[in-house]
């Protein structure tokens, strides 16, 4: 007979217990390491780490935007401008308030040079809310300006007048025709003169004038002079206040009572400004008009 093999022997299994197919070895329990404060300061400068790259990141984003709509801002884009002033909102973080601030600056102005004035003023309640308890100088004047031209573009002109008048006179020179408007839409033309004679020693006429003076011609019944106001105008290569000029010629041919030419201007009027309320109503009144004409 050959030797039968021995079978090895576990010397800790003296019962034989590990022979036992049910039988699972108990596991050990790791050791749980100890918080030192090396560990402490380790995570921190992780972490730390972390948060400078992030705001590293959106910051140079951040600036990107902001310089990129400076730029259209310069060049008087301020339709595209306010597109990437709003890229460069985002995201908002804790310690970019001031720059956020900056941006909104710049965002209101923009929206004043559109005529958006209840917008600029949004914006300006937004930056006073952003700026906690820190005052900003010259912020309650810009909103309060701002505020005084959506009266104007509300034609409130007795209430916009003595907001732009403080403003004119605390050194925003630039207000100095809506000032003379102003007093040109209450009756008071004398005053409306001198503020325009104002504008017009270090400027030359432009559109905004034009259309104010045809305005101001048709109330007082000096067709030819309002004629010559609105086409003189019309040809202006400024033409910021194209719109009044065209509503002045709508105006003038109904006191001339050439309904079916006012008809004509009026439709092109709404064609080209749809949201204009005043050049609806011209239209409708007009419709009538030109149509029993015609008949």
């Amino acid at each position: 007979m050959g030797r039968r093999r021995k079978r090895k022997v576990n010397k800790k299994d003296i019962y034989g217990i590990y022979e036992l197919p049910e039988y699972q070895s108990p596991k050990k329990r790791k050791k749980k390491k100890k918080w030192t404060l090396k560990d402490f300061f380790k995570t921190l400068a992780v972490l730390t780490a972390v948060i400078l790259l992030v705001y590293g990141v959106s910051f140079g984003v951040k600036y990107s935007m902001r310089d990129k709509a400076v730029s259209l801002y310069e060049q008087g884009d301020y339709e595209g401008a306010l597109a990437l002033f709003e890229e460069a909102l985002k995201p908002r973080l804790p310690l970019l308030e001031g720059f956020d601030n900056d941006v909104r600056f710049y965002m209101a102005d923009c929206y004043v040079n559109q005529g958006d004035y209840g917008d600029a003023c949004y914006m300006y309640s937004k930056i006073k809310l952003w700026a906690g308890d820190n005052k900003i100088e010259g912020l309650d004047k810009l909103e309060k300006i701002a505020y005084g031209l959506q009266l104007y573009a509300w034609q409130e002109y007795r209430s916009a007048l003595p907001i732009l008048l403080e403003a004119y006179e605390n050194g925003y020179g630039d207000l100095v025709l809506y000032v003379g408007s102003c007093y040109g839409q209450t009756g008071d033309f004398s005053n409306m003169q001198i503020y325009y004679n104002v504008f017009l020693q270090e400027h030359p006429m432009n559109s905004f004038m034009y259309a104010q003076y045809a305005a101001i011609a048709l109330d007082e019944n000096r067709m030819e002079d309002a004629l010559n106001y609105i086409e003189t105008g019309k040809q202006l290569e400024d033409q910021s206040n194209i719109r009044e000029l065209l509503f002045d010629e709508i105006v003038y041919y109904e006191k001339q009572k050439d309904y079916n030419t006012a008809y004509e201007k009026a439709k092109a009027f709404i064609e080209a400004y749809p949201l204009d309320m005043e050049g609806k109503s011209e239209y409708d009144i007009l419709f009538t008009r030109q149509t029993l004409t015609t008949q």
